[in-house]
């Protein structure tokens, strides 16, 4: 078996949790009655963008966290299934905040090592490179980021020289230029999602990454295209963006 081979084989053990309950409330005027991350781009919902890129990187089990609108996304799983990739979904009763919705996603995760990712944005990171630093640092948490021209959107991320976050810095109009940006995927280890489960918190970025001590996660640059589809012009400019990374097979299907 080639490295590549071994590496996509790695991430097949990790479960992946795909945070997707929102309420997309600024794309109301958009997408009406559909949820985010089925929002078109190009023909194609957004999940699917997602599902055939870590599929590519070898993952084989997704856990969605759903809420908003939860029956119209699992309705499209259950008419698109996909070889080698299996999926379940947990519903949240009422919207719990991103680290909230990993409290029902809990019992469905039976990997020691889980990817989180947000459903609203995509980044072209290498997943299996991804992972072969978390376990080589033995860290409980390692937070992907991207270096982006304009950081005033998103916050910023500050690192120390050794790749361990300082802080989060929060996002302000003032503050423009390019750096790190919080990319949406992390590893943690199950203990690290127990303690935020046990913990009550709602916000993984507020409650538990803004709190941690300083030099506690790790961080993952990238170089990789990002895009999130939380604005109606981020999802406008989706298609373009995306559109290196659509598989064949997405070109004429339905929502």
């Amino acid at each position: 078996m080639s490295e590549s081979s071994c590496a996509k084989e790695a991430l097949g053990a990790v479960d992946v949790v795909i945070l997707a309950g929102g309420l997309g409330t600024r794309l109301a005027g958009v997408l009406n009655d559909v949820p985010k991350i089925l929002a078109p781009v190009d023909g194609a919902p957004y999940i699917r963008f997602l599902l055939d890129w870590l599929q590519r990187g070898g993952a084989r089990r997704v856990v969605f966290c759903l809420g908003h609108l939860a029956e119209k996304v699992e309705h499209w799983i259950a008419r698109n299934s996909m070889d080698g990739l299996e999926i379940e979904t947990v519903k949240e009763p009422s919207p719990a905040g991103t680290a909230g919705a990993l409290c029902y996603a809990r019992s469905k995760v039976e990997s020691t090592t889980v990817m989180v990712m947000n459903g609203d944005s995509f980044i072209d990171g290498d997943l299996t490179a991804f992972l072969a630093d978390f376990r080589e640092t033995k860290v409980a948490a390692s937070v992907m980021c991207v270096d982006v021209p304009d950081v005033s959107r998103f916050g910023r991320v500050l690192v120390n020289d050794d790749g361990y976050i300082d802080r989060f810095a929060e996002k302000d109009p003032n503050i423009s230029g390019g750096g790190l940006i919080n990319a949406g995927v992390y590893l943690f280890t199950s203990d690290f999602l127990d303690t935020i489960v046990s913990s009550g918190v709602a916000s993984l970025e507020r409650d538990v990454f803004a709190v941690a001590t300083s030099g506690s996660l790790r961080c993952f640059p990238v170089q990789g295209a990002f895009h999130d589809i939380g604005t109606p012009e981020s999802l406008a400019a989706a298609a373009a963006i995306l559109a290196p990374y659509r598989a064949e097979n997405t070109r004429s299907e339905r929502l």
